[in-house]
């Protein structure tokens, strides 16, 4: 086999793909056939979401463990052909490594690619966004009262993909590459004012969501448009005994950097929908930014920590003030985000239990039961059911952090009128008042 085809899933072969496509036919033939729509959709999105989980952690800590290579190597006293080397340890094992500056003279019999991970996870981060927020975008995507029709969001979420990686394919081709802190201004006013902009069309859950997928799309252009033809293009060049300019390595090793460094923002919105108090602030594009930042300065100084403890002379230490600000815009966030004294406040007569049972009962239950009556949900959302009065009070202060302080909850669903302001207030005041049960 060619060393450029060895990147070629070679271990799944047909009988195998057939026997897949046999058993997910049987599986929706089993769906249709007994009416369990919403339970299958609710095991894609958990098999989809673990194969992303699987393949994004292979991607990033494989990302990770290269630019921590890059940073270590030893550098002086290696051979002219080398960029360097490095000594590790791991597992028991101990490892020798070398760089070439573009190709050996002899290139191996075999050769290791990585792609097949940044492709495969953005394929399935597309089809969650798919399952979750495409199927229907007025669950979530939307947010609540929107008159925008579903194909229209659908159309801007798509497009704000495509939009992402063009917008980025023409900041490289510029000057700006080869100026890595003017160019990490410019693309940090532009995805912040995508944010702004697209949270003025989604909800803010849809936003923070959008704005991970338009740079994990960045990501993966890069690895499969920029970096994988360079790297197949470094290996032909071997082959037919060509020079490559080393200055055409550092260019693809720039966009390298740049897959790095968005690691940690795209890694805070794959967790951020856990957590309402963030995206569901009237200025949550100001704490998305806010949290991007904080994490590119963490990136940054493991960067600079890891090659500086491996130079002979370390000049003006690890940059800790990159640290300092990435909790400063931490607490910013955490203040930004506390609680408000509005609504909660305005109602101070006693709350009874079942005004407040009556309230979960026509906003909430039909979601948050042992078995929700609302269709697309097979089980309650989270886990969290408030079908019992023991469970309401159990998550009291649950119930006021969605509903009361950040609103995020009930879901706006069709055939159910939203919660009031006056509702909310009784919710706030029953906690307030010790949240007691019947």
């Amino acid at each position: 086999m060619n060393i450029l085809d060895q990147d070629r899933l070679r271990l799944v072969k047909w009988p195998w793909i057939l026997a897949i496509l046999a058993l997910l036919a049987l599986g929706l033939y089993l769906t249709l056939a007994n009416g369990w729509q919403a339970h299958a959709r609710e095991w894609l999105n958990l098999a989809v979401r673990w194969l992303h989980i699987i393949y994004g952690i292979a991607w990033i800590g494989a990302s990770f463990y290269f630019i921590f290579l890059e940073n270590a190597l030893e550098r002086q006293g290696v051979r002219t052909e080398l960029s360097g080397n490095i000594w590790t340890i791991h597992g028991g094992g101990i490892y020798y490594l070398e760089k070439y500056k573009t190709a050996p003279a002899q290139l191996p019999r075999y050769l290791h690619w990585f792609k097949w991970d940044a492709y495969l996870t953005w394929v399935t981060g597309f089809l969650l966004l798919i399952i979750v927020y495409y199927a229907d975008p007025r669950a979530i995507l939307l947010p609540p009262g929107s008159t925008l029709p579903g194909w229209a969001a659908i159309a801007v979420a798509v497009g704000s993909l495509v939009m992402a990686w063009l917008v980025y394919v023409g900041l490289s081709n510029t000057q700006l590459l080869y100026r890595p802190a003017l160019f990490l201004l410019v693309g940090g006013v532009l995805v912040t004012g995508a944010a702004y902009l697209l949270g003025q069309v989604f909800s803010g859950r849809g936003t923070f969501m959008h704005i991970g997928a338009m740079l994990g799309t960045i990501m993966a252009a890069n690895v499969f448009f920029v970096i994988i033809p360079s790297q197949k293009k470094l290996v032909r060049a071997a082959q037919q005994g060509q020079a490559l300019d080393p200055q055409f390595v550092a260019w693809v090793q720039f966009r390298s950097r740049h897959n790095n460094y968005l690691t940690l923002p795209v890694l805070f919105t794959m967790i951020a929908h856990h957590f309402p108090m963030t995206y569901n602030h009237g200025a949550h594009w100001l704490i998305l930014i806010a949290l991007f930042v904080a994490g590119v300065a963490v990136r940054h100084f493991i960067n600079v920590t890891e090659k500086e403890h491996h130079q002979t002379v370390v000049q003006g230490g690890a940059m800790p003030y990159l640290l300092v600000l990435a909790v400063a815009l931490l607490l910013g966030a955490f203040y930004l985000t506390a609680p408000q004294k509005s609504t909660v406040l305005q109602e101070t007569a006693p709350v009874a239990f079942a005004e407040v049972q009556s309230i979960i009962q026509n906003h909430c239950q039909m979601c948050h039961a042992a078995r929700p009556t609302q269709p697309g949900f097979a089980s309650a959302p989270g886990g969290v059911m408030l079908d019992t009065p023991e469970r309401i009070v159990g998550y009291a202060q649950k119930i006021k952090q969605v509903s009361v302080d950040t609103q995020y909850m009930p879901l706006l669903v069709p055939g159910v009128p939203s919660m009031t302001t006056e509702q909310r207030a009784k919710l706030g005041a029953w906690v307030a008042q010790g949240a007691k049960g019947p």
